[in-house]
């Protein structure tokens, strides 16, 4: 009798032990059910986050919070909608950044049905996942447009030669290398300046940030990556077109030139994108700018009169002090903002002078090149903005350079400018 009593005990052992069992087995199923599920709303808050950081220059709150929320709702997440909510905090409720509001926090949360655990009456469970982004390099409030990419010991960042004056008191300037003025008056005035490496302004000049009274330049910045990476290239590989050269009034339409020279003349380029696989060069007295008529006259800022120039296959860009230049970007399409593309394979040195009338609306885009920007009297006072991204930048001359940042004509009234990342 013993044995048998032991024997059902055994059988009842093991059916509790199978309970058991099988319950720790569906609470393993399940959980790893929803650790899939946060890792994809993690991605939907990384994009999130990236999105509302890339508005914190331009938008108050609401901008912030529409970008991060459309971002998560592309990628599968949208607020208030299969029980889901995503909640957008400038300035993060908690960590290492809690209250900045240079930092966009994002919690993106979903209710997800349980299976097995239902039969310990947990029939869902509410997964959160959360990110934290912000504009890297930015070192104040003002909108980044001067960008030099090349890194300490590989770049020289922002330099000079002369004694120029530049007013860019509504522009952010992130320096990836060394902050130098090589020995020479300048007088810089910008809304931010943040450098990677460090402070070398030994000329004897001013440099002032109109958006902090202190720590001008901030050193010792996260590098910067470039910000205009994601724009396209027109053609790759780029060929064919012929050699345009001209001394007289001329009008020239958008296509395919093997280069480009221009020694007199006024010179009106009509709306569109030039393709050039040389040289691009510009002397004498000559003017070049861009609109619908051949007086180049109602500039800048038309509507239908945006050009973008992609030097490539080695091509050098050069405008020299004594010739005029007034160009505009396009307001819209694929290279809205972008006036000057250079193969970022390619490292030829650019030069833009001019003279006092001269401007150049829109983005200089040489990635891994040097821009020699300035002149004896040329001012750039005439562009609603201009955007700087080069390996390093040379502010030469005697010109006073004026840098804005009005950017109401491009689309979203926004800069072109992409430069978020992720901290959390």
């Amino acid at each position: 009798m013993t044995r048998k009593n032991q024997s059902g005990q055994a059988i009842v052992s093991a059916a509790l032990a199978m309970v058991v069992l099988l319950g720790a087995s569906g609470l393993a199923i399940d959980m790893g059910v929803l650790r899939y599920k946060k890792r994809i709303q993690q991605t939907a808050a990384d994009s999130a986050a990236i999105a509302g950081a890339d508005d914190i220059r331009y938008n108050a709150g609401s901008g912030i919070t529409g970008a991060a929320k459309g971002a998560s709702g592309t990628n599968g997440f949208t607020d208030g909608v299969n029980n889901v909510t995503v909640t957008v905090n400038r300035g993060p409720s908690t960590g290492p950044h809690l209250g900045n509001q240079n930092y966009v926090e994002v919690f993106v949360a979903a209710v997800h049905p349980t299976y097995f655990m239902r039969i310990f009456g947990v029939n869902n469970e509410t997964v959160t996942a959360r990110a934290v982004a912000t504009l890297i390099g930015e070192s104040g409030t003002a909108p980044g447009c001067i960008f030099t990419l090349g890194l300490p010991g590989t770049g020289v960042g922002v330099t000079t030669n002369g004694t120029p004056t530049v007013q860019a008191p509504t522009c952010g300037i992130e320096d990836n290398g060394n902050f130098t003025t090589a020995g020479k008056k300048i007088n810089i005035t910008a809304g931010s300046i943040g450098v990677v490496g460090t402070d070398k302004n030994s000329g004897g000049g001013t440099v002032t940030c109109s958006g902090s009274t202190a720590n001008c330049p901030v050193t010792g910045i996260p590098p910067t990556g470039d910000p205009l990476s994601f724009v396209p290239p027109p053609c790759n590989p780029c060929t064919g077109g012929s050699a345009l050269t001209i001394s007289s009034n001329q009008t020239v339409s958008p296509g395919t030139y093997s280069s480009i020279s221009i020694t007199g003349g006024i010179v009106d380029f009509l709306a569109g994108t030039y393709i050039i696989t040389g040289n691009f060069t510009v002397n004498g007295n000559a003017q070049i700018c861009n609109s619908t008529n051949t007086n180049c006259s109602g500039m800048p800022g038309s509507a239908n009169a945006g050009v973008t120039f992609y030097i490539t296959n080695g091509g050098s860009l050069t405008i020299n002090g004594t010739s005029t230049s007034q160009l505009s970007a396009p307001n819209s399409g694929t290279y809205a903002g972008m006036l000057f593309y250079q193969d970022p394979n390619d490292t030829s040195l650019a030069k833009l002078d001019g003279t006092g009338t001269s401007y150049f609306q829109g983005g200089l885009y040489f990635p891994h090149s040097e821009i020699d920007f300035g002149g004896t009297s040329f001012t750039n006072a005439t562009a609603a903005y201009t955007i700087i991204v080069a390996d390093d930048l040379k502010f030469n001359g005697t010109a006073t350079v004026q840098i804005n940042s009005d950017y109401s004509a491009l689309p979203g009234g926004v800069s072109i400018i992409e430069n978020a990342a992720l901290v959390e």
